[in-house]
């Protein structure tokens, strides 16, 4: 394909196999070529493409999936092209279906998101209850007569080596078994 920037003639249309058609940037000369839709879907010297273009669209279809599932103040297009870059790959040299290749990148790239997310609410959860608690002592401490404070400090001590004072990270390390015992 060539552009012409500053045409002396003004041509238009197709002379035998070269055809000339005007675009903002000047006149653009391309050569016609015998490829029809109806050879490139039946042609056996196009098998390998339509392989590769099914394999190609099954890749986009992933990525798209798994650029999806991402958290949207994260994503960026980029990513996306990797997606569908590494499903074509694990579909064309390790020969994958699509359900695996999916679940493989899904386990690579979301997961470590859904995994944040189920941490933040578990600190949440566990901030919102040592709060709860201490407003109970609160409370606890205003109902109690003086003759019965002795007990009370006991009971503090009670509350205070609960559960509910540690974080997240520690039920996830000794849920795992991944901490000291």
């Amino acid at each position: 394909m060539a552009i012409i920037r500053k045409p002396l003639l003004p041509l238009k249309g197709r002379y035998g196999r070269v055809v000339f058609y005007h675009l903002p940037c000047g006149l653009i000369c391309r050569f016609l070529t015998p490829h029809t839709r109806k050879r490139i879907l039946k042609d056996p010297t196009f098998a390998e493409f339509r392989k590769c273009s099914k394999r190609m669209a099954k890749a986009s279809k992933i990525g798209s999936a798994v650029y999806k599932a991402l958290p949207e103040d994260f994503r960026q297009f980029w990513m996306y092209r990797a997606f569908v870059g590494e499903a074509f790959k694990m579909l064309k040299d390790e020969g994958m279906t699509g359900e695996q290749v999916l679940e493989s990148l899904f386990s690579i790239y979301v997961e470590v998101w859904y995994i944040k997310a189920e941490l933040r609410a578990a600190e949440q959860r566990s901030a919102a209850r040592s709060s709860i608690s201490t407003k109970r002592r609160n409370e606890v401490k205003s109902n109690i007569c003086w003759k019965q404070y002795n007990q009370l400090s006991d009971l503090e001590s009670i509350i205070h080596t609960n559960t509910f004072d540690k974080s997240a990270s520690y039920y996830l390390s000794r849920s795992f078994g991944t901490g000291p015992p």
